[in-house]
């Protein structure tokens, strides 16, 4: 009786989630043997979806440099999933318009990775992120020759 006493008195309440918060982080896409920088900033509002995922909705704005020129990305809609627990597993995408070589075309980016202290105050993300561009084509929807159509890239950040 003494023991189970105890085990009670050092339980702690579950924690909420975060509610509104903003991601600030660092990428580096692969770009054959130099590797370029670029940032990424997003926002939105984390809620419990179910009693073991937390589910964000928000958008980001990011910018990298690579061999062709800047390239910049607009996600309007960012969605993620995330498992509630300490260190968290998360994953989702994001869809918007991407600004590169003169040209504005449509966009979307897979994302997954680690959230270190997913419970705590200031969250460390570490992800792998797919960013594909679609261009317009008659049979296909490919880029014109010379032009790049995906990027992969590394993210670490936090989240506030």
């Amino acid at each position: 009786m003494r023991s189970e006493a105890t085990e009670a008195s050092y339980a702690l309440p579950p924690r909420q989630t975060k509610g509104l918060n903003l991601l600030v982080s660092g990428l580096m896409p692969t770009q054959g043997d130099r590797v370029p920088v670029g940032f990424l900033i997003g926002g939105g509002f984390e809620m419990p979806a179910g009693s073991d995922v937390d589910l964000n909705l928000g958008l980001s704005f990011q910018r990298l440099t690579v061999d062709d020129g800047p390239l910049t990305m607009v996600s309007v809609v960012d969605v993620t999933a995330a498992r509630r627990a300490p260190h968290s597993v998360f994953f989702g995408a994001g869809v918007g318009p991407m600004f590169a070589l003169g040209t504005v075309r449509p966009a979307a980016r897979l994302f997954g990775g680690l959230e270190l202290f997913h419970q705590g105050p200031v969250p460390v993300q570490a992800a792998l992120e797919l960013i594909m561009k679609f261009c317009d084509g008659e049979a296909a929807p490919r880029c014109p020759a010379g032009e790049k159509q995906t990027w992969l890239a590394g993210r670490l950040g936090f989240r506030l």
